[in-house]
């Protein structure tokens, strides 16, 4: 193992084995063991189409993939095949955020000057209808509240007698 500092491990849980990876090299841990394989560290290449120096991975043992990103692009691993997905790297901004980097403003140019990050640009603006929203919850939340306490007070108190009253004179009524 390098002495500085791993830029991504990730567990492949199936075969029981970690990997560690730095810069153009990778290690592989034998977690049943608890040592390192014989005859590594070995070069990147044998993961064919994944960049050196990658940021994270994880693994997507549902559909047989490991994702490895670097910067805001990723590769899509096929574990099967042992080797990236045709059609990589990828915006990871993109398809896992759902940002598609058209500006806000159309008049507006995009600023990627390859440094920037995604910016959100937050609406102040009251509305009617974020009020609604906020209104009627709490209004039928105060309502259940006021029943809650009425059939609490019944329960211990008793019925009231006005109530007990009027029951009783519309049964002699009929």
């Amino acid at each position: 193992m390098p002495s500085q500092s791993i830029e991504t491990a990730v567990w492949w849980e199936d075969v029981a084995k970690t990997y560690f990876f730095k810069g153009d090299r990778y290690w592989r841990y034998n977690e049943e063991k608890r040592t390192m394989d014989p005859g590594y560290p070995k070069p990147i290449s044998v993961w064919k189409g994944v960049p050196a120096s990658t940021q994270g991975a994880f693994v997507d043992k549902a559909h047989g993939f490991t994702y490895f990103y670097k910067g805001k692009e990723y590769w899509k691993f096929n574990n099967q095949l042992l080797r990236v997905e045709p059609g990589y790297p990828r915006s990871f901004v993109k398809d896992f955020m759902g940002c598609d980097r058209m500006p806000r403003d159309p008049g507006r140019p995009p600023a990627d000057d390859g440094n920037s990050d995604v910016v959100i640009e937050l609406d102040n603006e009251a509305s009617t209808v974020k009020a609604i929203a906020i209104v009627i919850p709490c209004v039928l939340a105060l309502c259940l509240l006021v029943l809650v306490y009425t059939v609490v007070q019944f329960k211990r108190k008793g019925t009231p007698r006005h109530i007990l009253y009027c029951k009783r004179s519309m049964q002699e009524w009929v």
